[in-house]
């Protein structure tokens, strides 16, 4: 038998993947879907979804509802609570693109409460949008989350809550804040706020976790975001990376390489350190470093 009667075509490379981070997320899951003419029957998730329609069309059936998602419409994203009956297939058996993101329901409802009430459940203010400010927002964590390195669970997780809070929930009337003091923090949240700023500035280099910062006042991980940025100006996450950042600039003037400074600041890596740099002080680190 000729060898060539022997052989088999190569397997296709399947059109589904899916990225998950058990230590570092364990509460996220992603699943990217390219070129696939799959079909789903009428199912539920028991977590929060949230999805991008990157090429292709597909239908949209969810409750009593039917929406045609097409990323020719500005780029679409679709947003399900838990126990939504849907499904969500190609138009016509024609291949379409999409990420989906999966957040477990009970680290979401724990995120925000008391916003969720007794229950824990979040409304959503709508399940398809055609908004490029929505899908840009969807996008670049899910583009963090498929990235090469390590996403920083306390960025990501920011990111994440701001983008549920302004582009998902049912519009709420603001909390009720006390009065600020002289820097701006209000008076009952004065001392857990400064305890917080100085778990980050101690902890500088290290991972941190959005829950064990919210625990030291007593808050939802989405109240310590607002609380701390009214307060100081920043978020928990920009605030480290603000930290770390000046203190980089020391080490550079002494001449440590760049490799040594970014593994010392707890980067993931020389471009992730690299690329904040860059974002704070519009230059590169080795362009900072270099004398004439």
């Amino acid at each position: 038998m000729s060898p060539l009667a022997t052989m088999r075509p190569m397997p296709l490379a399947h059109p589904h993947r899916f990225v998950r981070h058990q230590t570092l997320l364990p509460h996220l899951e992603l699943r990217l879907a390219s070129g696939s003419r799959d079909c789903y029957q009428t199912h539920t998730h028991e977590e929060y979804a949230f999805g991008t329609v990157d090429a292709g069309e597909a239908l949209f059936r969810h409750g009593r509802g039917e929406e045609t998602l097409s990323p020719l419409r500005a780029g679409m994203t679709v947003m399900m609570e838990p126990g939504l009956a849907h499904s969500c297939n190609p138009s016509e058996a024609q291949a379409w693109s999409y990420r989906m993101l999966y957040v477990d329901a009970s680290w979401l409802h724990r995120s925000f409460l008391p916003l969720g009430g007794e229950t824990g459940a979040l409304p959503l203010s709508q399940h398809a949008s055609d908004s490029r400010e929505v899908y840009a927002a969807l996008s670049l964590i899910c583009e963090a989350l498929a990235a090469p390195c390590p996403p920083d669970p306390l960025e990501l997780n920011e990111q994440l809550l701001n983008f549920v809070a302004d582009h998902a929930l049912q519009a709420r009337a603001p909390e009720a804040s006390p009065t600020p003091l002289a820097g701006g923090a209000p008076a009952s949240d004065d001392t857990a706020l400064h305890a917080v700023r100085q778990r980050i500035e101690t902890q500088m280099s290290q991972a941190l976790s959005l829950e064990e910062l919210a625990q030291l006042g007593g808050w939802s991980e989405f109240q310590l975001l607002r609380r701390f940025k009214h307060a100081f100006g920043l978020t928990p996450h920009a605030y480290q990376i603000d930290l770390r950042l000046n203190r980089a600039k020391r080490l550079l003037r002494q001449g440590l390489p760049l490799s040594e400074v970014a593994l010392e600041l707890g980067f993931s890596d020389q471009s992730h350190f690299q690329r904040h740099f860059k974002k704070r002080h519009a230059t590169t680190p080795g362009n900072y470093q270099s004398r004439d």
